[in-house]
């Protein structure tokens, strides 16, 4: 599995990333821990690769993700309507957990003891 569908899986089980009123919110830090057990020049270098360039509002297979501020990202929802339409078709329903709020007209479900609501001002 690549690291953009375990990145993308863990948003929608609510292992990684916040819930605010636009969408999942994910920092550098989060994902740094997340994703701890790989290299290092490659877990610092994924979200900011991920990008999606100003001016463009609709994701690619390499850009998925808005840039908010230095470490601060917000993941495109079509990004993981997407990944939960991949998942289906693979037979991997991990959106099937108990859901709280909702991204794209689609369930997902934050970490257990999350109100789902961070302020990363």
């Amino acid at each position: 599995m690549q690291l953009k569908e375990r990145f993308l899986n863990a948003i929608i089980s609510g292992e990684l990333g916040r819930q605010d009123e636009f969408g999942v919110i994910v920092t550098l830090k989060e994902f740094k821990n997340y994703f701890s057990g790989m290299q290092t020049g490659y877990v610092n270098s994924f979200l900011p690769a991920a990008v999606i360039e100003f001016g463009q509002a609709s994701t690619s297979n390499t850009k998925f993700v808005f840039r908010l501020r230095n470490g601060i990202y917000r993941v495109h929802p079509q990004a993981i309507a997407d990944q939960i339409k991949l998942n289906n078709s693979n037979g991997n329903n991990i959106e099937e957990l108990p859901a709280l709020y909702i991204v794209d007209g689609f369930f997902v479900q934050p970490a257990i003891g999350d109100n789902g609501l961070v302020d990363y001002a």
